[in-house]
C-alpha cells in the first residue's frame, strides 16, 4: 500500500468522514498499534487538494503521524506491505532470539520468519539433555548470545543456546504467584535461571533455590540481583537431594523426575505444607502410594491436578498440588 506521511492534525482539514469499515488486522500488525481514523469524504475545505487520497483503504495514526493511502498514479512517501504470514514450526521469542521447536523449517519458512520477526538469532531446539536440562540446539541464523527477556514483571538474563527457558509455563508461573504468600519458606528444587524462584521472591517469600547446572545457577544468581531479590533468594549449586535443609512451607518440584524426589523432600515439609509436583500425565495414585510409603496418611492428603500444556498427542504436562496433612 502506497502512503503519504503527514502530521495527524492535518486530518482535521478533511470533512464528511464516513464510518470506518472493519479493521484489517493484517495491515495494523505491520505498523504496530495504529489507531484507525476512518475513510475520508469527498470534500475538504483546504488549500491542498485531497484528490490523491485512496478512499477504498484505511488511514492510520500512530504517535501523531498519519499514514494516508494514495491512489495509483500519485506521488507517495513510502510503501507499506502487509506482513507475510509464517506457517512453519512452532517457536518462541526470547529477547531478540527465536527458538524453533524441534522441527526444522524449510528455507522459505525460515526466510519468512526472519523477515517477520527480525531476530538477531534463530535456533532450532532439538531437546534437552539429562537432569541438567542442557539445550541441544542448531544455529539457523545469526550467533547465539546472552539476551534479556521480560515476563510477568520479572527480568531474566540468559543465553537460550546454553540454558532452558520455557514460555509455555507462563500461566503456571502466574498461578504459583497467586498461591504464594509473603513470608513463606519455599524449596525450589529445580530452580533453573529462576522461573519460579523470582516471582515467588518478588511476592515476599524466602526461596531456597537449588540448581544442578552450573551455567543455569550463574544466571539464577545474576537474575536475583537484576530483580532486587538477592536478600530473599538462598541460591545453591548442586543436587537438590543433598542441599535440602530445615523446614519448608512449599516446594516447587519443576522436573518430570520430581516424583523420585518425594522421599527426600517430605521430611523437610511443615505440617500443612504444599508440594507442586510436575509430571507427564496424571500421577495421583502414584503420589498417594509414595506418601503412604513415607508414613503419611494419603487419605488425609489433598491432591488437585492442573494441566499446564500439551506435551505430546493425548499427553499433558501436569502439576499436582499436594497439600500434606
Amino acid at each position: 500500500m502506497h502512503v503519504r506521511i503527514i502530521p495527524a492534525e492535518k486530518l482535521k482539514e478533511l470533512k464528511a468522514l464516513k464510518s470506518p469499515k472493519d479493521h484489517n488486522s493484517a495491515e495494523t500488525a505491520e505498523h504496530g498499534k495504529l489507531e484507525e481514523c476512518g475513510e475520508y469524504g469527498n470534500g475538504a475545505e483546504s488549500d491542498e487538494s485531497w484528490d490523491w487520497v485512496d478512499r477504498e483503504r484505511r488511514t492510520f495514526v500512530d504517535a501523531g503521524v498519519a499514514y494516508v493511502p494514495v491512489k495509483d498514479g500519485f506521488d507517495y512517501d513510502c510503501e507499506l506491505n502487509p506482513p507475510k504470514k509464517y506457517r512453519g514450526p512452532g517457536y518462541q521469542t526470547i529477547g531478540d532470539t527465536v527458538l524453533i521447536h524441534y522441527k526444522m523449517p524449510s528455507d522459505a519458512e525460515l526466510k519468512s520468519l526472519i523477515e517477520w520477526k527480525n531476530p538477531a538469532c534463530v535456533l532450532l531446539l532439538k531437546g534437552y539433555d539429562g537432569i541438567k536440562r542442557i539445550p541441544a540446539v542448531e544455529v539457523l541464523y545469526g550467533e547465539p548470545h546472552e539476551v534479556i527477556h521480560k515476563e510477568n514483571g520479572c527480568i531474566y538474563s540468559l543465553d537460550p543456546s546454553k540454558v532452558m527457558f520455557s514460555m509455555g509455563n507462563r500461566n503456571e508461573k502466574t498461578r504459583m504467584v497467586k498461591m504464594t504468600r509473603s513470608g513463606e519458606r519455599i524449596a525450589d528444587m529445580f530452580a533453573g535461571i529462576g522461573y519460579f524462584t523470582l516471582p515467588a521472591a518478588i511476592t515476599g517469600a524466602k526461596v531456597h533455590a537449588m540448581e544442578i547446572n552450573p551455567v543455569s545457577y550463574g544466571y539464577l544468581v545474576k537474575n536475583a540481583e537484576l530483580n532486587g531479590v538477592s536478600d530473599r533468594v538462598d541460591a545453591e549449586c548442586g543436587d537438590c537431594r543433598n542441599l535440602l535443609k530445615g523446614k519448608y512451607d512449599r516446594a516447587f518440584m519443576g522436573h518430570f523426575e520430581s516424583l523420585n524426589m518425594l522421599p527426600d523432600i517430605l521430611p523437610h515439609m511443615k505440617q500443612g505444607g504444599i508440594l507442586h509436583v510436575h509430571s507427564i500425565d496424571d500421577i495421583t495414585d502414584t503420589i498417594r502410594a509414595a506418601l503412604e510409603e513415607s508414613g503419611f496418611d494419603a487419605g488425609e492428603t489433598g491432591i488437585s491436578v492442573n494441566r499446564v500444556k500439551k506435551y505430546a498427542p493425548h499427553r499433558w504436562h501436569i502439576v499436582s498440588d499436594v497439600v500434606l496433612p
